[in-house]
Protein backbone atom coordinates (compact mmCIF):
# COMPACT_ATOMS: atom_id res chain seq x y z
CA UNK A 1 0.00 0.00 0.00
CA UNK A 2 1.49 3.32 -1.15
CA UNK A 3 1.84 5.79 1.55
CA UNK A 4 1.28 8.84 -0.91
CA UNK A 5 -2.12 7.35 -1.63
CA UNK A 6 -3.15 6.98 2.62
CA UNK A 7 -1.90 10.64 2.52
CA UNK A 8 -4.30 11.78 -0.08
CA UNK A 9 -7.38 9.83 1.44
CA UNK A 10 -6.24 11.32 4.96
CA UNK A 11 -6.11 14.78 3.89
CA UNK A 12 -9.64 14.83 1.75
CA UNK A 13 -11.31 13.41 4.51
CA UNK A 14 -10.12 15.99 6.57
CA UNK A 15 -10.78 19.31 4.37
CA UNK A 16 -13.89 17.74 2.86
CA UNK A 17 -12.47 18.58 -0.58
CA UNK A 18 -10.43 17.24 -3.23
CA UNK A 19 -8.67 20.60 -4.45
CA UNK A 20 -7.97 22.02 -0.86
CA UNK A 21 -6.58 18.35 -0.25
CA UNK A 22 -4.15 19.27 -3.69
CA UNK A 23 -3.42 22.90 -2.59
CA UNK A 24 -2.30 21.39 0.70
CA UNK A 25 0.00 18.68 -0.34
CA UNK A 26 1.57 21.16 -3.31
CA UNK A 27 -0.40 18.59 -5.68
CA UNK A 28 -2.89 18.96 -8.96
CA UNK A 29 -6.39 17.99 -8.45
CA UNK A 30 -5.99 15.31 -11.06
CA UNK A 31 -2.99 13.75 -8.35
CA UNK A 32 -4.74 13.62 -5.88
CA UNK A 33 -7.94 11.67 -7.79
CA UNK A 34 -5.67 9.33 -9.34
CA UNK A 35 -3.97 8.47 -5.68
CA UNK A 36 -7.21 7.96 -4.31
CA UNK A 37 -8.98 5.47 -6.74
CA UNK A 38 -5.49 3.62 -6.48
CA UNK A 39 -6.13 3.21 -3.35
CA UNK A 40 -9.79 2.23 -3.35
CA UNK A 41 -8.42 -0.67 -6.27
CA UNK A 42 -5.78 -1.43 -3.65
CA UNK A 43 -8.89 -1.88 -0.90
CA UNK A 44 -11.38 -2.87 -3.19
CA UNK A 45 -13.89 -0.58 -1.94
CA UNK A 46 -15.00 2.88 -2.32
CA UNK A 47 -13.55 5.19 0.28
CA UNK A 48 -15.71 8.50 -0.60
CA UNK A 49 -19.29 9.23 -2.02
CA UNK A 50 -19.73 11.66 -4.43
CA UNK A 51 -22.63 14.09 -5.12
CA UNK A 52 -21.99 16.38 -7.52
CA UNK A 53 -19.36 18.77 -5.82
CA UNK A 54 -20.01 17.32 -2.53
CA UNK A 55 -18.59 14.26 -1.27
CA UNK A 56 -18.68 12.39 1.89
CA UNK A 57 -16.44 9.27 3.25
CA UNK A 58 -18.13 5.89 2.34
CA UNK A 59 -19.06 3.23 5.21
CA UNK A 60 -15.63 1.75 4.53
CA UNK A 61 -13.86 5.05 4.83
CA UNK A 62 -15.27 5.89 7.97
CA UNK A 63 -14.07 2.47 9.03
CA UNK A 64 -10.89 2.89 7.42
CA UNK A 65 -9.78 6.65 8.54
CA UNK A 66 -8.48 6.30 11.84
CA UNK A 67 -5.98 3.55 10.48
CA UNK A 68 -4.77 5.41 8.47
CA UNK A 69 -4.13 7.97 10.40
CA UNK A 70 -2.35 5.71 12.81
CA UNK A 71 0.02 4.59 9.95
CA UNK A 72 1.09 7.84 8.98
CA UNK A 73 1.39 8.94 12.38
CA UNK A 74 2.93 5.78 12.93
CA UNK A 75 5.60 6.28 10.00
CA UNK A 76 6.30 10.52 10.89
CA UNK A 77 6.50 9.09 14.73
CA UNK A 78 9.54 6.78 13.64
CA UNK A 79 11.78 8.99 11.69
CA UNK A 80 11.88 10.95 14.11
CA UNK A 81 12.82 8.86 16.45
CA UNK A 82 15.60 8.22 14.06
CA UNK A 83 16.48 12.01 13.93
CA UNK A 84 16.41 11.60 18.21
CA UNK A 85 19.11 9.60 17.92
CA UNK A 86 21.39 11.25 16.00
CA UNK A 87 20.94 14.48 18.30
CA UNK A 88 18.44 16.33 16.08
CA UNK A 89 14.57 17.26 15.75
CA UNK A 90 13.77 17.91 11.79
CA UNK A 91 10.33 18.62 10.08
CA UNK A 92 7.94 21.25 9.36
CA UNK A 93 5.28 23.45 11.62
CA UNK A 94 2.73 25.26 10.12
CA UNK A 95 1.28 28.31 12.42
CA UNK A 96 -1.66 30.92 11.53
CA UNK A 97 -1.19 33.79 14.16
CA UNK A 98 -3.12 37.16 14.79
CA UNK A 99 -1.37 40.24 13.51
CA UNK A 100 -0.11 41.77 17.04
CA UNK A 101 0.95 38.23 18.29
CA UNK A 102 3.10 37.97 15.03
CA UNK A 103 4.75 41.53 14.96
CA UNK A 104 5.54 41.66 18.56
CA UNK A 105 5.16 38.32 20.07
CA UNK A 106 6.80 35.71 17.58
CA UNK A 107 9.97 36.90 16.50
CA UNK A 108 11.51 36.82 19.33
CA UNK A 109 10.06 33.32 20.23
CA UNK A 110 10.98 32.06 16.47
CA UNK A 111 14.18 33.03 17.27
CA UNK A 112 14.27 31.13 20.46
CA UNK A 113 13.04 27.97 19.27
CA UNK A 114 15.01 27.71 16.40
CA UNK A 115 17.95 27.98 18.69
CA UNK A 116 17.17 25.18 20.37
CA UNK A 117 15.62 23.50 17.27
CA UNK A 118 17.29 24.63 14.14
CA UNK A 119 16.28 22.08 11.61
CA UNK A 120 12.57 22.87 12.14
CA UNK A 121 11.16 24.88 9.00
CA UNK A 122 8.12 27.07 10.77
CA UNK A 123 5.88 28.76 8.24
CA UNK A 124 3.87 31.90 9.53
CA UNK A 125 0.57 32.77 8.29
CA UNK A 126 -1.23 35.75 9.85
CA UNK A 127 -5.10 37.09 9.67
CA UNK A 128 -7.61 37.87 12.26
CA UNK A 129 -8.51 35.70 15.05
CA UNK A 130 -11.77 34.62 13.19
CA UNK A 131 -10.11 33.51 10.51
CA UNK A 132 -7.13 31.92 12.33
CA UNK A 133 -9.95 29.74 13.75
CA UNK A 134 -10.35 28.61 10.59
CA UNK A 135 -7.38 27.95 9.35
CA UNK A 136 -6.87 25.63 12.58
CA UNK A 137 -10.40 24.40 11.57
CA UNK A 138 -9.32 23.73 8.02
CA UNK A 139 -6.57 21.90 8.63
CA UNK A 140 -4.54 24.60 6.56
CA UNK A 141 -2.03 25.26 10.04
CA UNK A 142 -1.45 22.87 12.72
CA UNK A 143 -1.66 25.15 15.60
CA UNK A 144 -3.15 29.32 15.89
CA UNK A 145 -2.26 32.03 18.33
CA UNK A 146 -5.56 33.97 18.71
CA UNK A 147 -7.91 35.66 21.04
CA UNK A 148 -11.05 34.69 22.49
CA UNK A 149 -12.04 32.21 20.29
CA UNK A 150 -14.30 29.36 21.38
CA UNK A 151 -15.00 26.04 19.52
CA UNK A 152 -15.86 22.61 20.48
CA UNK A 153 -13.46 21.16 18.31
CA UNK A 154 -10.44 23.48 19.74
CA UNK A 155 -8.40 23.00 22.37
CA UNK A 156 -6.60 26.36 24.04
CA UNK A 157 -3.72 27.01 25.95
CA UNK A 158 -2.97 30.54 27.62
CA UNK A 159 0.78 31.89 26.51
CA UNK A 160 0.00 35.40 27.76
CA UNK A 161 -1.82 37.81 29.59
CA UNK A 162 -1.53 41.30 28.57
CA UNK A 163 -3.65 44.29 29.62
CA UNK A 164 -4.49 47.56 27.66
CA UNK A 165 -3.50 50.94 29.02
CA UNK A 166 -3.98 54.56 28.81
CA UNK A 167 -1.40 56.39 26.17
CA UNK A 168 -0.92 59.77 25.89
CA UNK A 169 1.58 62.10 23.75
CA UNK A 170 4.08 64.13 25.32
CA UNK A 171 2.50 67.39 25.97
CA UNK A 172 -0.84 66.29 26.86
CA UNK A 173 -2.39 67.81 29.93
CA UNK A 174 -2.41 64.05 30.82
CA UNK A 175 1.42 63.89 30.48
CA UNK A 176 2.36 65.12 33.89
CA UNK A 177 -0.41 63.23 35.85
CA UNK A 178 -0.44 59.70 37.18
CA UNK A 179 -3.69 59.19 37.46
CA UNK A 180 -6.86 60.02 35.49
CA UNK A 181 -10.59 59.74 36.16
CA UNK A 182 -12.36 57.57 33.37
CA UNK A 183 -14.35 61.03 33.64
CA UNK A 184 -11.71 63.04 32.44
CA UNK A 185 -10.76 60.39 29.62
CA UNK A 186 -14.16 60.68 28.39
CA UNK A 187 -13.91 64.23 27.94
CA UNK A 188 -10.56 64.01 25.77
CA UNK A 189 -10.15 63.08 21.81
CA UNK A 190 -10.41 59.32 21.71
CA UNK A 191 -8.92 56.88 19.25
CA UNK A 192 -10.43 53.42 19.28
CA UNK A 193 -9.85 50.08 17.43
CA UNK A 194 -12.54 49.41 15.15
CA UNK A 195 -16.22 48.45 16.03
CA UNK A 196 -16.85 44.96 16.97
CA UNK A 197 -13.41 43.92 17.79
CA UNK A 198 -12.61 42.92 21.07
CA UNK A 199 -10.22 46.00 21.71
CA UNK A 200 -13.30 47.82 20.82
CA UNK A 201 -15.79 45.96 23.03
CA UNK A 202 -13.44 46.33 26.14
CA UNK A 203 -12.90 49.62 25.95
CA UNK A 204 -16.80 50.36 24.95
CA UNK A 205 -17.73 48.44 27.55
CA UNK A 206 -16.34 50.44 30.60
CA UNK A 207 -17.24 53.60 29.38
CA UNK A 208 -20.93 52.10 28.95
CA UNK A 209 -20.67 50.53 32.44
CA UNK A 210 -20.29 54.39 33.72
CA UNK A 211 -22.80 55.78 31.60
CA UNK A 212 -20.07 57.86 29.82
CA UNK A 213 -20.25 59.21 26.36
CA UNK A 214 -17.39 59.16 24.61
CA UNK A 215 -15.33 61.90 22.20
CA UNK A 216 -14.47 59.42 19.62
CA UNK A 217 -12.13 60.75 16.73
CA UNK A 218 -11.52 58.29 14.79
CA UNK A 219 -11.42 53.60 14.95
CA UNK A 220 -8.79 51.99 13.47
CA UNK A 221 -7.96 47.78 12.90
CA UNK A 222 -4.41 48.27 13.79
CA UNK A 223 -2.04 48.98 16.75
CA UNK A 224 0.67 50.75 14.76
CA UNK A 225 -1.89 52.99 13.23
CA UNK A 226 -3.74 53.50 16.37
CA UNK A 227 -0.08 54.28 18.26
CA UNK A 228 0.81 56.28 15.69
CA UNK A 229 -2.34 58.38 15.04
CA UNK A 230 -1.46 58.99 19.06
CA UNK A 231 2.27 60.44 18.26
CA UNK A 232 0.93 62.61 15.92
CA UNK A 233 -1.72 63.96 18.85
CA UNK A 234 -4.41 63.43 17.00
CA UNK A 235 -6.05 62.09 20.38
CA UNK A 236 -5.14 59.43 23.38
CA UNK A 237 -5.81 56.12 22.97
CA UNK A 238 -6.02 52.56 24.78
CA UNK A 239 -3.56 50.24 23.81
CA UNK A 240 -1.67 46.79 24.18
CA UNK A 241 1.14 47.53 26.90
CA UNK A 242 3.33 44.95 24.89
CA UNK A 243 3.14 47.33 21.89
CA UNK A 244 4.63 50.23 23.14
CA UNK A 245 7.51 49.08 25.37
CA UNK A 246 9.83 50.84 23.42
CA UNK A 247 7.48 54.18 23.41
CA UNK A 248 7.54 54.23 27.30
CA UNK A 249 11.27 53.67 27.01
CA UNK A 250 11.86 56.48 24.67
CA UNK A 251 9.48 59.02 26.99
CA UNK A 252 7.75 59.34 23.22
CA UNK A 253 4.54 58.29 25.06
CA UNK A 254 3.61 57.89 28.84
CA UNK A 255 1.48 55.33 30.73
CA UNK A 256 -1.70 56.93 32.70
CA UNK A 257 -3.27 55.32 35.21
CA UNK A 258 -7.04 55.46 35.18
CA UNK A 259 -8.55 55.17 38.39
CA UNK A 260 -12.20 52.82 38.78
CA UNK A 261 -11.57 51.38 35.57
CA UNK A 262 -11.37 47.60 35.40
CA UNK A 263 -8.44 46.04 33.96
CA UNK A 264 -8.74 45.69 30.14
CA UNK A 265 -6.95 42.10 29.62
CA UNK A 266 -6.42 40.85 26.34
CA UNK A 267 -5.43 36.93 26.64
CA UNK A 268 -3.28 35.37 23.79
CA UNK A 269 -4.12 31.39 23.23
CA UNK A 270 -2.23 28.39 21.56
CA UNK A 271 -5.30 26.58 19.67
CA UNK A 272 -5.48 23.48 17.95
CA UNK A 273 -8.03 20.61 17.12
CA UNK A 274 -8.83 18.38 20.14
CA UNK A 275 -8.84 15.13 17.74
CA UNK A 276 -5.42 15.83 16.16
CA UNK A 277 -2.67 13.24 17.11
CA UNK A 278 0.51 15.42 17.97
CA UNK A 279 4.17 14.75 16.84
CA UNK A 280 7.51 15.52 18.28
CA UNK A 281 7.67 18.66 16.79
CA UNK A 282 4.30 19.92 18.08
CA UNK A 283 4.93 18.24 21.01
CA UNK A 284 7.91 20.44 21.68
CA UNK A 285 6.79 23.39 20.00
CA UNK A 286 3.71 23.14 23.14
CA UNK A 287 6.15 22.58 25.76
CA UNK A 288 8.18 25.25 24.87
CA UNK A 289 5.24 27.98 24.82
CA UNK A 290 4.31 26.84 27.89
CA UNK A 291 7.39 27.15 29.27
CA UNK A 292 7.73 30.21 28.40
CA UNK A 293 4.69 30.88 29.72
CA UNK A 294 4.95 29.45 33.13
CA UNK A 295 8.57 31.13 33.58
CA UNK A 296 7.69 35.09 32.33
CA UNK A 297 3.66 35.05 32.72
CA UNK A 298 4.16 38.34 30.08
CA UNK A 299 5.52 39.27 26.53
CA UNK A 300 8.62 38.68 25.90
CA UNK A 301 11.50 41.73 26.28
CA UNK A 302 12.16 42.87 22.73
CA UNK A 303 15.63 44.62 23.38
Amino acid sequence: MNTDHVECFVMVALTGSFSKAANLLYLSQPTVSQRIKALEADLNCRLFQRTGHAIALTEEGESFLPYAKSMLQSLQDGQQAIQRIHGKLEGELSVASVFGAAFYLLPQLVEQFQTLYPKVKLTLLTGHSHQVLDMVLNHEVSFGIARAVNHPQIRRIPILKDDMLLAVYPGHPFHDRKQVTIEDVAKERLILFNRGSLDWTLINGAFSHYRLDRHVVMEADNIEVVKRMVKQRLGIAFLPRFSILHDLERDELREVEVTGLPQLNRNFELIYLKDMSLNQIMEHFIGFLCQHHAQTGHWPDRG
